[in-house]
């Protein structure tokens, strides 16, 4: 695949400031976090992609998605949406010593929507962690320092953010003489 057609994805830089952890003092990079997209405004990005379904449209068709699944999901029903993936419920529930002790009020303690990412067709199509990696190019973006200090009496935490630039560290460019893992 042609590094044009790939997508960045800049990431934060952070330390483990963690002591009990395995990774204390090492850094470690998250993506960037962005503002996401509430129904309307995903409604609004798909409409303006190739102009086929108006806003209006879109968003109609978006909440009738979300409340059908909903009803499907809580009648156990799994939703496969073909070339994004399958919906499923499933529970979190506490044992019992035998059946006759199981009370779902006290034992059922969470549901959980499951979500399976499709993986089949080409590479290219699927919407699977493999896929959505061939297709980024991460872009170091900022060293991120968390700090908590005390004002008027309460604890906050804080930010600093400094552009990875100034740290001296170059941007990797893919290399055009490596070639390509076969996908």
């Amino acid at each position: 695949m042609a590094v044009s057609n790939k997508i960045s994805l800049l990431v934060d830089l952070y330390q483990n400031k963690m002591t009990t952890s395995k990774g204390y003092g090492m850094i470690y990079g998250r993506v960037f976090p962005r503002k996401g997209l509430n129904l309307k405004g995903f409604a609004k990005h798909v409409s303006d992609h190739g102009g086929l379904v108006k806003y209006d449209l879109m968003v109609l068709v978006l909440q009738n998605i979300v409340e059908c699944l909903k009803e499907l999901l809580t009648q156990g029903v799994p939703v496969k949406l073909d070339g994004l993936g399958t919906f499923s419920i499933g529970i979190q529930s506490k044992g019992a010593n035998n059946v006759t002790d199981y009370d779902v009020q006290k034992h059922i303690k969470a549901l959980r929507i499951n979500f399976r990412p499709e993986g089949s067709g080409e590479m290219e199509d699927q919407l699977t962690s493999k896929a959505l990696m061939d297709q980024t190019v991460f872009e170091l973006n900022d060293y991120v320092e968390i700090f908590h200090k005390t004002v008027d009496g309460k604890d906050k935490t804080y930010q600093k953010r400094t552009p990875v630039s100034q740290y001296g560290l170059s941007q990797a460019e893919p290399d055009p003489e490596e070639p390509d893992d076969g996908d």
